[in-house]
């Protein structure tokens, strides 16, 4: 599998994976008597993988490890990533150099430095998932349990796994494109758990591994057990992992369809849900996403320390998250996402901004700026703990409609963009084709459309790169000083993220451009 220096740290390696699966386990098993006498550093391999009711708190650690915290504030799982990809579009503007955290994210210094830590993270990130899937999968075929259990734990683990893999190949190779065989350099392909050296398997090979393994998850969680909580994976999920996939693959007609099979039973939250602040996974349109609850989180750092607007940290309090005001000027007055950014410093009623815990009231210390966000709220702003959103049916809504716009059809484009768009934005008037109104002008809406609902969910970097888009801060708000990168055009090797230098010192196969 992965291996870091010399046979030492392999084995180094190989004992972190696996203390880290035991720790996972103990972090999210219910069961405190478990807790109590099992510390995680001495849990038996074996025993925890040796029954289903162990597999299952294994696999409830897997999820865990998607917003649980590593080595550093910038390193938050999931939701790190997620700030780091949106910093390095052009939709959010930092508004000042606040803290050090992310900072040369959004300045595109760190990703093509061999030795940071963020390339190094990322990296580790999602083969840590893809190591937890493979340790949980074969275990299956010897415990005893249901089909339909075993199934549901099957199709799930078979999607984290294509996941992590889809994260991986978008972030350090170069985009996928449909025109060629795609034989650049992708990422290794691990399908089992092993130290053995693997290479650098091509673009091309692992989207085949991803859809292998997402087809063969569908199949499983058409047979599973229906899903307690949106924290786990389900049938719809892995379906809009599908259409994900295909959109970047440019496959348009199986985006358009996993993506509208994966909405199905979600019906979209109301204009007063849309500006209640993004924290609640029990909402009707959220399909997966993290519950990280106020004892799990870490002493600094935080998915909500960093992007909310009513946590009081060092983070936010001098630099509120601004909206590219290109875009903004974009959005219909009587869209209900426009009320998400200020237009008045002084509105203290609709963004009161930071609050002092202690007093409960505006923080007065704050740095207050026009087009800073109210999206992402904590319920409790002592405390910066909030559910993360990794997917939501409006993303599919928006998958469908960019790919029938793909494919030229105009009239099914603009009908799966219409439940969305009209939701928002009551005003809002389903177009027809015109020679004023053209096909390329309902995909540029499309994409607009995708900006602003997605803003900040960790989406715009790999959307400019899947696009085959220039970057272009030009004219958004943002400065040289602060941003450093303006632009970056469509074919840069920027795009790519370095494979770190602590994988390459191991395994010389793997070259970065």
């Amino acid at each position: 599998m992965l291996h870091f220096k010399m046979i030492k740290k392999m084995r180094y390696f190989k004992y972190i994976i696996y203390c880290v699966l035991a720790l996972l386990v103990t972090l999210s098993s219910c069961n405190k008597d478990y807790l109590d006498t099992k510390p995680s550093d001495q849990v038996a391999e074996q025993e925890i993988l040796s029954s289903m009711t162990n597999i299952r708190v294994a696999l409830n650690g897997l999820y865990r490890a998607l917003y649980m915290q590593y080595d550093g504030q910038e390193q938050d799982g999931q939701a790190a990533m997620m700030i780091t990809l949106d910093f390095m579009g052009e939709d959010i503007v930092h508004s000042a150099a606040g803290t050090s955290y992310f900072r040369n994210s959004y300045k595109w210094i760190n990703h093509r430095n061999v030795s940071s830590d963020l390339n190094y993270f990322a990296f580790r990130f999602y083969y840590r998932i893809i190591a937890g899937a493979n340790k949980i999968l074969p275990a299956l075929d010897v415990v005893d349990g249901s089909e339909t259990e075993k199934a549901t734990v099957r199709g799930e683990c078979l999607a984290l796994r294509a996941w992590a893999h889809f994260q991986l190949v978008q972030i350090f190779a170069k985009r996928y494109d449909a025109s060629i065989i795609n034989i650049q350099p992708g990422v290794p392909i691990v399908t089992r758990y092993s130290l053995d050296p693997l290479p650098r398997a091509t673009v091309e090979e692992v989207y085949e591994r991803i859809n292998t393994d997402l087809d063969s998850a569908i199949i499983n969680l058409s047979q599973a057990e229906a899903r307690a909580y949106k924290t786990h994976i389900d049938l719809s999920v892995a379906k809009g992992f599908k259409a994900r996939v295909a959109l970047v693959m440019q496959h348009w007609d199986i985006a358009a369809q996993y993506a509208a099979e994966a909405r199905e039973g979600y019906s979209l939250m109301s204009n007063s849900e849309y500006l209640g602040g993004f924290t609640n996974l029990s909402n009707s349109e959220w399909m997966w996403g993290a519950n990280q609850l106020a004892d799990q989180l870490p002493a600094y750092g935080s998915f909500y320390a960093y992007m909310s607007a009513n946590f009081n940290s060092a983070h936010t309090r001098p630099n509120p998250k601004l909206i590219n005001t290109k875009l903004f000027a974009l959005i219909s007055s009587t869209d209900i996402r426009k009320k998400l950014w200020c237009t008045n410093v002084d509105d203290y009623v609709n963004f009161p901004g930071v609050i002092n815990a202690s007093t409960g009231k505006s923080e007065p210390t704050q740095v207050r700026k026009l087009y800073m966000h109210r999206k992402f709220l904590v319920k409790d702003p002592a405390v910066s703990a909030g559910d993360i959103p990794f997917m939501r049916a409006a993303e599919m809504y928006l998958i469908e409609a960019e790919a029938k716009a793909m494919q030229n059809d105009f009239d099914g484009a603009a009908t799966a963009l219409y439940p969305l768009a009209v939701n928002r934005d009551p005003n809002y008037v389903k177009p027809t084709q015109s020679s004023s109104y053209t096909i390329s002008k309902l995909l540029g809406d499309i994409l607009v459309q995708r900006r602003v609902e997605l803003w900040g969910e960790g989406f715009r970097f790999l959307d400019l790169k899947r696009t085959n888009s220039d970057l272009n801060r030009t004219g958004t708000g943002a400065t040289s000083t602060l941003a450093n990168v303006l632009t970056v055009p469509q074919e840069d090797v920027r795009w790519q993220f370095l494979i770190p230098r602590r994988e390459i010192e191991v395994n010389p196969m793997e070259q970065n451009p």
